[in-house]
This record gives C-alpha cells, structure tokens and sequence, in this order.
C-alpha cells in the first residue's frame, strides 16, 4: 500500500505554496497526499475534515514558522495520535522555535529556494517512513 502525507501549513498564500509544493514533491515521490476537503466552509467542518486526513495520514509534514494557531492544534492532534512529523520552519520566520517543540528535530528553509526544501523533505521523508516498516 502506498504510504500517506498529510501537510500542515497556515492557510494564506505562503500556506498553501508550501502545501502545494510539498504536495506535488511527495506524489511525484510515489507518495498518497492526504488533503482535507476544500468544499468544507470554515468551522467545525473543516476541522473535523482536518483530523480525519491527519488521522489517515502516515507521515505529517507541519510548517511552525507563523506560530499559527490552527498548525498548531494540528500539530498537536498529530503528537497526540503519535505520528511521525516532520517539522518545518522558514528561516525568516520571526517567531522562532515554540518552548514546547523545543528539541525536536528541524527542516529549516528559505522560501526562496523551494527546490531545495523538497529534496530535503523527500530525502527525510524516505529514512522515517523506512524507519517504521
């Protein structure tokens, strides 16, 4: 069975370049993106259509550079069901790195150079899910 990707990022342009990009980076790897389902209006909805795409999800790539609340709730459902994630923050963010995520491991980008940030995803994404097979 192919295994799954869920990509968290704020929603706003710079959000959804990232979702896009990793997106299409993770298929062409012969990656399923599991996506929540656009057509849900804002709200409860929504929501629900999130948890169950992370809850479906393999791996969970999530960007904490904006410290945005919902990434965050996201993230935090991910920890919480224990799936593996990637963590992502841009190195313009002005947030920094949250005390609570302190520790974990980062891929630190440039939007800028998105080229890059997808060989690093694909390279990461390889060795963690090789990890749990």
């Amino acid at each position: 069975m192919q295994p799954s990707v869920f990509v968290i990022a704020p929603f706003g342009p710079g959000g959804r370049h990232v979702q896009d990009t990793l997106g299409r980076a993770m298929e062409e790897a012969g990656y399923r993106v599991v996506q929540h389902k656009d057509a849900v209006r804002p709200g409860a909805g929504l929501t629900l259509s999130i948890l169950d795409g992370i809850r479906e999800a393999d791996l969970i790539i999530a960007d904490v550079s904006e410290q945005n609340p919902n990434v965050m709730y996201e993230l935090g459902f991910a920890h919480a069901l224990r799936k593996p994630a990637i963590h992502l923050i841009n190195i313009k963010s002005s947030t920094g790195i949250p005390s609570d995520l302190e520790g974990l491991d980062y891929v630190v980008y440039d939007p800028a150079d998105f080229r890059r940030l997808t060989d690093i995803v694909r390279s990461v994404t390889r060795t963690m899910l090789a990890r749990r097979a």
